[in-house]
């Protein structure tokens, strides 16, 4: 096996960019600490995904729109449409292991015209879709830990949404901590996360099959249940793929910590992929076994938990302390996934800011020598999150709203480089395969499969989950996106475009 290691110095400025991506050889100078290994980073992809632990919290959607067969199906679904996103961008990230991820690939990819622009964007749709993703792991974990109070004090503790938002701060100080003054043992936290991650499945897996009284096949597969308000079941069932998706989104995170890894061309997609495979086969054995103990449906959706498994387990138990140990350990991930989103998102958002790419962005980039790690960007994505309880505090509406925006922000930055890799990567001779290759014909057709996956994802994700329409219970992910967008533009336009020349990436190594 021989290493290579290259740099690509300018990849979009102004009619320089060949049809064959030119590298020149030079010595790598890393800002970041070198610490994790295929396994911890495999550990943090496992943790940030949370799939069996992320269904958890999104079950009700499904139940709601089609009942078990909806939840059953559309898990089935997103589990073969992510892997093909995965493998997608599994084989772009070895090509060019690099912590921007997404925006450089298509700074890479994408003509020269063009280029600058379409980097430009994907790297803001992509800090934004990160920054509400991160945002509701806390939220969900905060809100878990406040249930579980409910779930001991039913009679004598009435939840309060001020109580809410400090539960909220709590978890994002925690993560905050740790990747600020734990940069050193953040490998070793992600490993025994994942070991969490794990024996925390098999627990719950072992209670509920054991312990739980049981629904018929028919139920579970056959049986469609329909009480969305959608007049039309199809719609209703497509609706309820916000279940299903919702728990497989983060797997990039693995490219981003591509300069803290010896070698990650090789081993970058190995944690993505494996990521994806692993969590998807848990989460698929989780799913069957939950809907098989599913009890009561209309009793579990009326708990005052606001959590429908946790009640589940209390009944199943019949035993708070019982449930509340159980419901500790994916309540312990959920805490864990934003410790793990919040490096992955500061190492993005950080190599946006190395690029020029956003506001004070030589403040932003900065990188602490005693801890290597970019400090300022830690902080102002914490302070983001933790200004956003104060939009709960004031309309769980309107912050429901915001973090609407985390499936189509992520899935919109998945698509763009592997439209880009369809229309423009693989001309013979133009990329150079990297250590992970799907082949031609093979990769064209994951890639048309994953866009496909991508686009039908992104459509019905902006639909609201239930019929009547209100004002309460309306999907506003469509307006975050388009503020978003539209606030990214006015920057760029007015001031990004003179400023950003396109990101300096740093191909980290070719292993062969």
């Amino acid at each position: 096996m021989s290493v290579n290691r290259e740099i690509k110095t300018s990849t979009a400025m102004p009619d320089e960019k060949s049809e064959a991506v030119e590298v020149t050889n030079a010595p790598q100078q890393h800002e970041l600490r070198q610490q994790f290994s295929v396994w911890s980073l495999g550990s943090l992809c496992l943790c940030l995904m949370a799939t069996w632990e992320a269904l958890s919290t999104v079950v009700a959607t499904a139940l709601i729109s089609g009942g078990a067969p909806c939840l059953f199906y559309n898990y089935l679904t997103s589990f073969l449409g992510t892997v093909a996103v995965a493998c997608s961008l599994a084989e772009i990230a070895s090509m060019y292991p690099t912590a921007g991820g997404q925006y450089h690939w298509v700074a890479l990819l994408a003509p020269s015209k063009s280029s600058i622009s379409a980097s430009w964007f994907t790297g803001w749709i992509s800090c934004g879709g990160q920054i509400v993703l991160t945002a509701s792991a806390a939220f969900s974990g905060g809100l878990q830990l406040q249930a579980l109070i409910t779930l001991n004090h039913e009679d004598s503790y009435i939840p309060q949404r001020w109580q809410g938002m400090l539960f909220y701060w709590l978890v994002l100080a925690y993560s905050l901590v740790l990747n600020l003054w734990g940069s050193k043992i953040l490998a070793h936290t992600n490993l025994a996360s994942g070991v969490i991650h794990i024996v925390g499945f098999v627990a719950i897996i072992v209670v509920l099959a054991i312990m739980a009284p049981k629904q018929s096949p028919h139920f579970v597969f056959v049986e469609v249940s329909n009480t969305s308000g959608w007049s039309n079941n199809g719609i209703s069932w497509l609706v309820g793929l916000l279940s299903s998706v919702y728990p497989f989104l983060g797997y990039d995170s693995a490219t981003h910590m591509a300069e803290e890894m010896r070698h990650p061309a090789r081993d970058v997609p190995i944690a993505m992929l494996g990521s994806v495979i692993v969590n998807g086969v848990m989460g698929l054995g989780y799913c069957v076994i939950l809907l098989y103990s599913i009890g009561n449906l209309n009793d579990l959706l009326a708990s005052p938990t606001g959590f429908p498994v946790m009640q589940l387990l209390l009944n199943v138990t019949k035993n708070p302390t019982g449930a509340t140990l159980l419901c500790l350990t994916w309540t312990s991930i959920a805490v864990a996934a934003n410790s793990a989103g919040l490096t992955s998102t500061s190492r993005t958002a950080w190599a946006f800011a190395r690029d020029d790419a956003v506001p004070f962005s030589r403040y932003f980039a900065h990188v602490d020598s005693v801890h290597a790690v970019p400090t300022r960007m830690i902080i102002c994505i914490s302070v983001i999150q933790m200004l956003l309880g104060f939009l709960y505090l004031g309309s769980v509406t309107a912050f429901n709203a915001v973090l609407s925006m985390a499936i189509l922000g992520m899935y919109a930055s998945y698509i763009l480089p592997i439209i880009y890799m369809v229309l423009y990567g693989r001309k013979l001779g133009a990329h150079k395969p990297g250590p992970f290759t799907l082949g031609g014909v093979g990769g064209m057709l994951t890639n048309v499969v994953a866009i496909a996956w991508l686009a039908f994802a992104m459509l019905f994700s902006m639909f609201p989950n239930y019929q009547p329409v209100t004002a309460q219970n309306m999907n506003y992910c469509v307006v975050v996106m388009g503020g978003w967008l539209f606030f990214g533009s006015v920057y760029f336009f007015w001031f990004g475009r003179k400023r950003y020349n396109g990101p300096v990436i740093e191909v980290l190594e070719m292993v062969h």
